[in-house]
């Protein structure tokens, strides 16, 4: 018998273990998923696109912008009336909707109305509002004890939600009639504008299934989407003042009785709001 231990002869006890141990650790090591960053806050695109899209026999006119305190929404009211166009060529938007309801011959207003939290017109019916708060964010709520009266906040009620569908005291005839209806829409980052001529059965699912909105509502329709109204709502760019221009903002706060005349830039820079860059131009209308 060779006095050499055998290739095959097992190692002793404590030099198994070691081993064993030794390339265990080994292989934890190597197999150990890469530490995952932690994502970058985001942040929407300084852009309004606008397209059209076919759903179920109807072309709905679709703008998308951004969720961001860079981009202002203002409330105007002009009570002999005017259309969409001219309110918001008015303030300087880039793009408009129409506004609560009204008496169709008198214009007077048959909802809640509330700029900078002096109320217009006082709540009749209880349903959801869009609401503008005093940091710029916008948001639909139909919480009333929240932001009624409350200083610096703007807000209007609409019509009945559509994301998530509630009938809202509206008949089934009314959400059966295909004709000319607005909507506006939010996810996290982006709010969305669709206008066509549509029933609010397609309107709503379109909002939901294509445009995967949180929460939706519909505005006033018929006729004053193309023709004359006293409320709309206005989306325009917020500027990065010029120093004059911040002292006079500063100086100078808005009218209680029309405080969409109030076209100053706002005095704090871009950086107050949030960390990205200016906004672009409105982007180029696309097919979608």
């Amino acid at each position: 018998m060779s006095s050499h231990r055998s290739r095959l002869e097992p190692l002793p006890l404590a030099v198994s273990a070691g081993l064993w141990t030794a390339l265990t650790v080994l292989s934890l090591v190597l197999t150990a998923p890469a530490a995952t960053p932690t994502p970058a806050a985001t942040h929407p695109s300084h852009e309004v696109k606008v397209w059209v899209a076919r759903f179920k026999g109807r072309n709905l006119h679709v703008a998308r912008l951004p969720r961001c305190k860079h981009l202002q929404a203002v409330i105007t009211n002009e009570p002999s009336g005017e259309t969409r166009e001219r309110a918001k060529q008015r303030v300087g938007g880039v793009a408009s909707m129409t506004g609560t309801f009204h008496h169709p011959r008198t214009l007077s207003l048959a909802d809640f109305l509330q700029r900078d939290g002096a109320i217009e017109s006082a709540a009749h019916t209880g349903r959801w509002f869009l609401v503008i708060l005093a940091d710029g964010s916008v948001d639909i709520t139909g919480n009333y004890a929240a932001y009624e009266g409350k200083s610096g906040v703007s807000a209007m009620a609409l019509g009945q939600r559509l994301v998530p569908l509630h009938q809202d005291g509206f008949s089934t005839h009314f959400m059966n009639q295909v004709t000319e209806r607005m909507a506006i829409g939010l996810t996290r980052d982006c709010i969305y504008l669709v206008e066509g001529k549509t029933d609010i059965w397609r309107l709503a699912t379109f909002m939901q299934d294509k445009l995967h909105v949180t929460i939706a509502i519909n505005s006033d329709g018929g006729h004053v989407v193309r023709g004359r109204a006293p409320v709309h709502l206005v989306f325009r760019w917020r500027k990065a003042p010029t120093p004059n221009e911040a002292a006079k903002a500063a100086a100078q706060p808005a009218s209680p009785g029309r405080p969409d005349q109030a076209l100053l830039p706002d005095p704090r820079p871009w950086t107050a709001w949030c960390a990205c860059p200016a906004p672009l131009a409105p982007a180029s209308p696309t097919a979608g």
